[in-house]
């Protein structure tokens, strides 16, 4: 391999990786605005923004555990629509389509935020040796992490047209209680 052939290949290596993460970024702070109601059902009052937004996708959580060694375990339900993958599959030939990100707030107000290619926190898909999101998602903190009494969590999701909004109101992540 020649010298400037490698060098494409770690340059385009790295665009992918920067992409991924800008695309994280956008995802963890893209405001919604123009949601006007916290109504338990999408009826179409949250305001033009949402319209544009929301894909049909929602979610809820099925855990909110603190194991006996201060873990922190979560699991993210999808309970309608559709998923998708997490992180780029060379093997499936396919591209991120779904960034995820978990907010832990604690009780002195600190916060801790835990993406999907976290190297202390086990964050697993249900499909494709957990890089596919199919309907649930999970989350696994360290031991420990709850010593300082974790408070509050915010789940994040979205792809690259829209937002997967929380259990059918018009919120895309709000603050949860443990």
């Amino acid at each position: 391999m020649t010298t400037l052939f490698k060098n494409r290949v770690v340059f385009g290596w790295v665009m992918k990786k920067v992409h991924s993460v800008l695309f994280s970024f956008l995802i963890m702070t893209m405001p919604l605005v123009g949601c006007i109601s916290n109504s338990s059902s999408v009826t179409g009052n949250c305001g033009e923004s949402y319209q544009e937004m929301y894909g049909g996708y929602d979610y809820t959580y099925v855990t909110k555990d603190i194991d006996s060694a201060n873990s922190l375990n979560i699991t993210v339900q999808l309970i309608n629509g559709g998923g998708g993958w997490l992180e780029e599959s060379q093997q499936h030939e396919s591209d991120q389509e779904i960034a995820v990100s978990l907010k832990v707030r604690f009780s002195d107000n600190s916060e801790i935020s835990v993406g999907f290619q976290s190297t202390t926190w086990e964050v697993n898909g249900d499909e494709y040796e957990g890089s596919y999101w199919a309907e649930f998602l999970y989350y696994q903190s360290p031991d420990g992490l709850c010593d300082s009494d974790c408070d509050e969590i915010m789940f994040s999701a979205g792809y690259q047209d829209g937002m997967i909004y929380y259990d059918g109101t018009c919120e895309e992540s709000p603050w949860i209680p443990i």
